[in-house]
């Protein structure tokens, strides 16, 4: 009797062992997929740059995040304004804290939600701008359908094939804020 005692108690102790053993293996597993995750998708620093001289009339800055896509649509607008009177400077979304809105006048902000939520920096930028009717907001996420509320911006997946598209949309706006 002793023995089936003894195998009936140790039964518990090994379920238990057995319950947090897989518990730790599933948090390990969800830990690391997250981790991948952000590995994976998360955006780089965008390198931030100048064109143009400062005498120009109009001033343009640009605030991105780096990734193929966003590169891609900052290449377009500074093409398509490389050879006009726009100074543009090409800055990080994370350096926008230190942004002076009233210094530019034009504002394209391209982030990505992140966590369902708009990039932090972009926005606090947006929050705190006087004048949104200077600023274009491009937003990126999975679907393309996610964008700031109360914010006239362009949604978009991040699909190479759309930047002609995108790039289009982002300049017309801009055409309208840099009129003489």
């Amino acid at each position: 009797m002793d023995q089936a005692q003894n195998t009936i108690g140790q039964r518990p102790k090994k379920l238990w062992k057995t319950f947090w053993l897989s518990l730790v293996i599933i948090l390990a597993t969800l830990f690391l997929l997250l981790f991948w995750y952000k590995v994976r998708y998360s955006m780089s620093e965008a390198v931030a740059f100048e064109v143009n001289g400062h005498r120009f009339n109009h001033k343009l800055l640009i605030a991105t995040q780096g990734s193929d896509f966003k590169d891609a649509l900052v290449n377009g607008i500074v093409d398509h304004y490389r050879k006009d009177t726009v100074y543009m400077r090409v800055i990080d979304v994370s350096d926008l804290h230190n942004v002076e809105e009233n210094l530019w006048d034009a504002i394209v902000i391209i982030h990505t939600w992140e966590n369902w939520k708009p990039q932090q920096d972009a926005k606090a930028f947006i929050d705190r701008v006087s004048d949104l009717s200077k600023v274009v907001v491009v937003s990126t996420s999975g679907d393309g359908d996610m964008k700031i509320e109360n914010v006239d911006g362009i949604s978009s997946a991040s699909e190479i094939e759309d930047v002609p598209k995108i790039t289009n949309k982002i300049i017309l706006k801009l055409e309208k804020i840099l009129v003489d």
